[in-house]
């Protein structure tokens, strides 16, 4: 049995193909199929080194192949006053816990024997980064939707089994099947109706918007500098707040007296504690404030879920199985699959802002 992970070189180049007799396929302007098969394998190695390193989404989460968490919630009794012959009871921490969804997906080239025959190597490679495109959206889609959703994702064709259960962050005991009491800190005790998804009126960022995020994450415990999504639609709002300071552009010559964010290029600036950062796909109105612990840190927001015996994120391109035996022609009825499912880590470090009203909604990400 070989060790590591399957890529486009082991799936695509079937064992029973000759590559050299492969050249002997040749799309309308004479490119061979393994030239495909190259630009194939480059363009999914480039996307999974992406998914699982982007410093966006490896700085939200960490990856397992385990469907369940564990954590412990509540207050703990405190330490007693030692004395010479007494001795102190034992104690111990509740826990709770919930699953993690795992969810396959595909997308289907959809390369016909005649298309194949016929298709101009430009043709195919339009085909190859739609594909992949869609990959990169879905990823981000769900990864967004689950920071803006305060209700649980269950059941089965989520892959939590008929009873399980994925919650949000912390939220009010009637938002969720999984109650949760955060853990006690700093002499602040929490119960079971603690919010993190907050509804504002007023339909724009303010200072004290982004105080009371900073306030709800530190209280748990995490320490600043802490991260702050925003959509594109209300980052003029941001930037205008008294206080933002902008990430430098090193093409203007600033003067002395500005005061410039120490951030790199994936931030567009800093306000209080917090880096702000513009994220496609976030709805006008809605931020996300959260302590990132580094790449793929297991103290990150988000545990995304993947495939039993892996350890990143992996999108593979094969024959599909679904397309019956006289699928024999190289390269055709090929297929991108993967594997994943995207749900809360810790259920304290991280807290959503929706400023259009004063009752919470989820957003839809786009």
């Amino acid at each position: 049995m070989a060790l590591g992970p399957r890529d486009t070189a082991s799936l695509v180049m079937l064992a029973g193909w000759d590559a050299t007799e492969l050249q002997n396929f040749k799309l309308q302007d004479g490119t061979p199929f393994t030239q495909v098969v190259a630009d194939l394998n480059s363009a999914l190695g480039l996307l999974n080194a992406e998914l699982t390193n982007d410093s966006l989404w490896s700085g939200l989460m960490s990856f397992t192949d385990q469907p369940d968490l564990e954590y412990r919630v509540g207050a703990s009794n405190g330490m007693t006053r030692f004395t010479e012959y007494g001795r102190p009871d034992a104690q111990r921490a509740d826990t709770e816990g919930h699953m993690l969804p795992l969810i396959k997906w595909d997308r289907m080239l959809g390369w016909t024997w005649l298309y194949l025959k016929e298709a101009r190597m430009s043709q195919v490679q339009a085909d190859i980064f739609d594909a992949i495109k869609d990959v990169r959206d879905r990823f981000r889609i769900t990864t967004l939707t689950r920071l803006l959703q305060r209700g649980d994702d269950s059941g089965a064709a989520n892959g939590l089994g008929t009873a399980g259960e994925s919650p949000g962050f912390a939220t009010d005991e009637g938002s969720t099947a999984v109650d949760f009491i955060p853990p006690a800190n700093a002499g602040t005790s929490f119960d079971n109706t603690h919010e993190h998804y907050v509804g504002i009126a007023g339909g724009v960022f303010t200072v004290t918007v982004l105080d009371d995020a900073f306030d709800e994450v530190r209280e748990h415990g995490h320490e600043p500098p802490f991260e702050f999504l925003i959509g594109p639609s209300d980052r003029v709002a941001v930037e205008d707040l008294t206080g933002f300071a902008e990430r430098g552009d090193p093409l203007i010559q600033y003067g002395s007296s500005q005061d410039l964010a120490r951030v790199g290029d994936d931030y567009i600036g800093t306000i209080g504690h917090f880096r702000i950062r513009e994220v496609r796909g976030i709805p006008q109105y809605y931020g996300f404030g959260y302590k990132s612990y580094g790449s793929r840190s297991q103290r990150n927001p988000l545990r995304t879920r993947i495939e039993k015996g892996t350890s990143a994120l992996t999108v593979q391109a094969f024959t599909d199985p679904r397309s019956g035996a006289g699928a024999v022609y190289p390269l055709q009825n090929i297929m991108l699959f993967t594997e994943f499912g995207v749900g809360v880590g810790d259920r304290t470090n991280g807290t959503a802002r929706y400023v259009n009203n004063a009752t919470w909604a989820d957003g839809t990400a786009t």
